[in-house]
């Protein structure tokens, strides 16, 4: 009888893993500890999101439907400040990475961002071809922003 007893509770253990839905591994991980998708099911990244450059610009980003609408970085350069703006964009987060390339009348910019949290965005960028007066026409920078 217990042979059977084991048996059942073994059948039982297979067509539970096997259910559609079923993901021992993270039913397993306590408190939604490891690789998780921010963007996959859920809107913990969309909102504003603000933070600063690495040369210590303003950032602005907004996500709505997990998805970028608009980005605001600001590049500073000694008495340069050139506003690096993607508006009415929508680029996917997929697996908590955006990239964003706006061609402008002339030059580009492109950003390329990932959501390490719920509350938190890095990324770099780059510029090229700008008419910038005395301003540099390229540069990078890093950035990082909180929601």
């Amino acid at each position: 009888m217990r042979k059977a007893g084991a048996l059942t509770a073994a059948v039982l253990l297979v067509l539970a893993l096997a259910a559609p839905g079923c993901d021992l591994v993270s039913s397993l991980t306590p408190f939604g500890i490891g690789n998780r998708d921010y963007a996959s099911g859920s809107d913990n990244t969309n909102g504003l999101w603000t933070g600063k450059s690495s040369t210590g610009g303003d950032v602005t980003m907004q996500v709505g439907s997990s998805t970028v609408t608009s980005l605001m970085i600001h590049h500073i350069d000694g008495a340069c400040n050139l506003p690096l703006e993607a508006q009415s964009v929508s680029e996917p987060v997929v697996n908590n990475v955006f990239s964003v390339t706006v061609d402008l009348t002339q030059g580009r910019f492109t950003a390329i961002g990932t959501f390490t949290s719920p509350t938190t965005c890095s990324g770099s960028y780059s510029f090229e071809g700008l008419a910038a007066g005395t301003c540099p026409s390229s540069g990078s920078g890093t950035f990082t922003a909180q929601k």
